[in-house]
């Protein structure tokens, strides 16, 4: 590839990446849509055809099939499919009963609470502006908690099954975001399945029962999981790991913003106080994260020229990066895997 085809890929990474966190952002309102439909028939639902259209996306590409992997893959699929499907409940809960601003405050908090399971499970070093970012998000949540009389279950709930889930992937990382997110459709099938023959033997699938609009818009539910994970996937090899970091709180200000705006959910005094102070804690967890890394960059590139010293300087800076962007970046409810390695080629 020449120097301005390189040149213009890279500028397709920023759309593609920003389309992808819009999307996530505004998946509420698809939920909404079909408020008729019980979590567990629309988390069966987004499992189903989900595995059916990156099925055949896998299909049509050879590298993709070669990457699959064996049994053990799979096993090590089930602890991520778990922890996805209950994000994925609870994400649609949210978004169905009025909650979605508890959804957007759980993404909001999840690089925090990533950073304190890499110190915690990692031993990754804490230094002055974690600290601080920590303090103001835990000071945030106890705020959210006084507003709204009692712990946000679904702002918490999101937050820890994404934040683990993303720990599980820092312990066991994927090399492909399509393949493991198959993957982990695969080993959800039985439960849609059967979730399904359930319904069916009641008479009380949805799919057949609300009509031929709402079954087309639940058949949605794969495509609308995986062009976004396609675009994902393509970006981030793209873009640059610095301002990716930054654009990862795009699809929670969207959420927050389409809550306030589309479903009308009230905000108070309190809340916004909470808001602000876990705003100002992520602030500083994201100048800690990517402060060093024009330094890191530009050691590496002091060691070679050309690929290898960008390889060397993104592994550098990839070893030294902190629980809230390896573990968290870009990952949430909509089943994000951990970004691929900028030396790496993306088969998606």
């Amino acid at each position: 590839m020449n120097a301005h085809n390189r040149k213009h890929k890279e500028g397709a990474g920023y759309p593609a990446l920003l389309v992808a966190l819009c999307w996530w952002g505004l998946m509420p309102l698809y939920y909404w849509h079909l408020k008729e439909v019980s979590a567990p028939e629309m988390l069966a639902h987004r499992v189903f055809w989900s595995f059916a259209v990156l099925s055949v996306v896998i299909g049509l590409r050879p590298a993709l099939r070669r990457q699959m992997g064996g049994w053990r893959s799979f096993a090590l699929a089930l602890l991520p499919a778990v922890l996805l499907s209950a994000n994925w409940v609870v994400y649609i809960l949210a978004s169905v009963t009025g909650n979605a601003l508890q959804a957007s405050l759980g993404y909001f908090l999840n690089p925090l609470l990533s950073a304190a399971l890499g110190i915690v499970f990692l031993n990754e070093r804490l230094n002055g502006l974690k600290a601080a970012a920590l303090a103001l998000g835990l000071a945030g949540t106890v705020v959210q908690c006084y507003a709204h009389g009692g712990v946000p279950v679904f702002a918490v709930m999101l937050t820890v099954t994404f934040s683990l889930l993303g720990l599980v992937r820092k312990v066991w990382p994927t090399k492909n975001a399509i393949v493991s997110t198959w993957r982990e459709t695969v080993v959800m099938m039985p439960f849609a399945l059967g979730y399904f023959a359930f319904l069916s033997s009641n008479h009380a699938l949805a799919f057949t029962s609300l009509g031929a609009g709402a079954a087309v818009l639940m058949m949605l539910a794969g495509p609308l999981t995986v062009v976004p994970l396609a675009l994902y996937a393509y970006a981030m090899p793209l873009v640059s790991l610095t301002e990716s970091a930054v654009m990862q709180y795009v699809t929670p200000t969207v959420t927050f913003v389409l809550a306030l705006t589309v479903f009308h959910e009230r905000l108070t005094t309190v809340d916004l106080t909470g808001y602000g102070l876990i705003w100002c804690g992520l602030a500083l967890a994201t100048y800690a994260k990517v402060g060093r890394r024009p330094v890191e960059s530009a050691t590496a590139a002091g060691q070679g020229a050309g690929a290898s010293a960008q390889n060397v300087s993104f592994l550098a800076a990839h070893k030294k990066t902190p629980a809230s962007a390896g573990v968290n970046r870009f990952w949430h409810s909509e089943g994000r895997p951990e970004p691929e390695r900028r030396c790496e080629k993306s088969d998606a």
